[in-house]
């Protein structure tokens, strides 16, 4: 079967972007409250981390690196619990690009459109993620790779502008404020979202040298932090670690610093619909895989009859999540981790299970010789 083909180049991008969306975003307050001035430490833990996690993913994927995850993965588990299986990963796509969704319906809401339904904020962008999810995956990454240093170009002028304004006296802090627990709460919580590369074994068929996908995801994984740790340290230097924990969206306030600092007047707007195409991409990704698995179940060979239909799931489920930020955020601090790990750890199942049938078809091999 002829697959569309992703470049190392697209994957190396997608993922520093794929990293930095939501982390940055939505996240950044509540880790600094977890983690104070530990959170540059627990970023490194976490990607160190994440890269480990990475070797096994890929070395599962690059032992059928043509075929895709849904398809071979009956012969590693008997077939009844491989759709269990890929039955979790379906509600676990769809309910993650919900789940952003609604933070990012939230935040345009409360933000910039005051009078506006989330429904409509909701329904807009999941409009514009059923069209990409239909043109393919192929295009996801593509648009990432155009997009990619324009958003690093204002990631990096937003970093300039607001230099000046920093308190370099809090440096200190970074080396002499550390708690045991901090780093282990903040390690556990930040973790997830790295570990995320797992997506790999399901649109591993689509890469390119694809003997090279390891080092490009360690790679990313670098970049990445070096990329969201630069932000963070200038939120802990600007605002320190309390003021930042009681701000909703931290970068948005940051952002908002350089108007205040007369640099230019009404420059978060423009920041702001530059960083929410990372958003945008990291939904399109989560849609387009449980689209993916979705046609899988359905013995379809094309997934685009089920994009508009699934998306309008998408938008209704994260309308459903009721009670606003205050309940997402309980859902974040207190299940979102754990759950995440339940699903990120099944890729390692699978590569335990081969590993264990290649011994014993290896062993009863050599006793018949």
């Amino acid at each position: 079967m002829k697959t569309a083909q992703i470049s190392q180049n697209q994957l190396l991008l997608f993922f520093i972007l794929y990293f930095y969306s939501t982390l940055v975003g939505f996240s950044a307050g509540h880790l600094i409250y977890i983690s104070q001035y530990d959170t540059i430490l627990v970023l490194c833990i976490s990607g160190l981390a994440a890269g480990i996690y990475a070797y096994f993913v890929v070395k599962l994927a690059n032992r059928r690196p043509n075929e895709f995850f849904f398809h071979y993965g009956k012969e590693i588990f008997p077939h009844w619990i491989h759709i269990l299986f890929m039955g979790f990963y379906f509600l676990f796509f769809l309910h993650t690009s919900a789940f952003v969704l609604r933070e990012y319906e939230d935040f345009i809401v409360q933000t910039y459109l005051g009078e506006t339904p989330n429904w409509a904020v909701g329904g807009m962008l999941g409009m514009v993620v059923a069209i990409t999810a239909r043109s393919g995956i192929q295009t996801l990454f593509r648009t990432a790779q155009g997009l990619f240093f324009l958003i690093l170009i204002a990631d990096v002028s937003n970093t300039i502008f607001i230099g000046k304004e920093l308190k370099w006296d809090r440096w200190m802090a970074f080396v002499t404020n550390h708690s045991g627990h901090g780093i282990f709460a903040g390690t556990y919580l930040t973790i997830p979202f790295f570990g995320e590369v797992m997506v790999l074994v399901f649109i591993f068929p689509y890469l390119t040298q694809k003997g090279k996908t390891l080092k490009t995801t360690s790679w990313a994984i670098v970049l990445g932090i070096l990329l969201i740790t630069v932000n963070f340290i200038f939120l802990l230097l600007l605002f320190g670690p309390n003021l930042t924990s009681h701000i909703t969206y931290p970068m948005l306030e940051m952002v908002r610093y350089i108007r205040i600092a007369d640099f230019i007047e009404n420059l978060d707007p423009f920041l702001i619909s530059i960083w929410s195409t990372t958003v945008y991409l990291k939904i399109s990704l989560l849609f387009y895989l449980s689209v993916h698995i979705l046609a899988q179940f359905l013995r379809l060979k094309d997934h685009r009859p089920l994009t508009f239909s699934l998306a309008a799931v998408m938008v209704a489920l994260s309308l459903q999540m009721s009670g606003g930020t205050a309940a997402l955020t309980n859902f974040y601090t207190k299940s979102w981790a754990t759950y995440s790990y339940f699903i990120e750890g099944i890729p390692l199942l699978y590569l335990l299970m081969d590993t264990i049938k290649r011994f014993i078809k290896k062993r009863s091999a050599n006793k018949a010789h």
